[in-house]
């Protein structure tokens, strides 16, 4: 009993630790940070917006912004819809946005903010059926409802809803919270804190670089790898057997769904000291 107690009560603390360290990230938060949040000085600044309804059709998108957040969301929209807020140092000019269309593919991007002190923020309403490319250098990504998604933040935050399609993400350090994904799962965080739920890809493979990972299926997956060295790790998965490899070097781990080594789903977690418990999805 003292060995079932004792199991329990590191699992409760980690399962803790997880859940508090990934959640008081950003998240609804993410549309609503203070503008220019990238390169603005501390002088006196402007502050303008423009609306845009793209009148070609697009299919996939891409957005590069110097240190600015990004907010994209798919809705019942036939054309690309999107905010520009520019932020700029008084006494000088409003930065350029480059926007191009080409085959399909809209192209968005502030290149002068690379150099100057501004910054842009885009916040968009795409058509359903549009795959995602963000970059943000620094700032917070916010991106939901759309086909597939790559995200790149640099070290900002980002927050991933609802995808029905593929997703990479690279936070190079930021927090990143994933709710729903259909297609494959790739995330590397590079030291910020993991939290994926409702996941439902088939394949999924995931590094935190130190930081927790608390990772939740709502469909049996085939293969998942999660690595953390050295951040505690939290993997629920239903169904089963699976073909567990699971190696916390030293940490606590427990490992309590139904496993065979022969079975064709496979389950890799590694922690690297870390504590590793591998659950069935409630």
């Amino acid at each position: 009993m003292r060995a079932v107690a004792a199991q329990g009560r590191w699992v409760w603390a980690v399962s803790g630790l997880v859940t508090a360290a990934v959640l008081v990230i950003p998240g609804t938060r993410l549309i609503t940070l203070g503008l220019g949040s990238g390169n603005a000085s501390a002088g006196p600044q402007v502050v303008t917006t423009r609306t845009v309804t793209v009148p070609q059709p697009v299919t996939s998108l891409t957005v590069q912004s110097d240190g600015g957040q990004v907010q994209v969301a798919a809705g019942h929209v036939r054309r690309v819809q999107y905010a520009e807020t520019i932020m700029y140092d008084q006494g000088d000019g409003p930065p350029a946005v480059a926007q191009s269309v080409s085959g399909g593919h809209l192209s968005l991007s502030d290149p002068a903010c690379a150099t100057s002190d501004c910054s842009v923020n885009f916040s968009l309403i795409v058509p359903f059926g549009v795959t995602v490319s963000v970059a943000t250098q620094g700032g917070p990504a916010a991106v939901s409802g759309v086909a597939g998604a790559n995200l790149d933040t640099g070290g900002g935050p980002a927050r991933v809803s609802q995808i029905r399609g593929p997703l990479t993400a690279s936070t190079d350090g930021g927090p990143l919270v994933v709710l729903g994904v259909t297609g494959r799962l790739s995330a590397d965080t590079g030291g910020g804190n993991l939290l994926a739920q409702d996941v439902t890809a088939a394949t999924a493979t995931i590094s935190t670089g130190g930081s927790p990972a608390m990772v939740t299926f709502a469909a049996a997956p085939a293969s998942v790898s999660v690595s953390t060295d050295g951040g505690p790790a939290i993997l629920a998965v239903p169904g089963g057997p699976y073909a567990v490899a699971a190696d916390s070097d030293g940490g606590p781990q427990s490992v309590v769904i139904a496993a065979n080594p022969d079975a064709r789903r496979t389950l890799t977690v590694t922690t690297g000291g870390g504590a590793l418990r591998i659950q069935p999805t409630q």
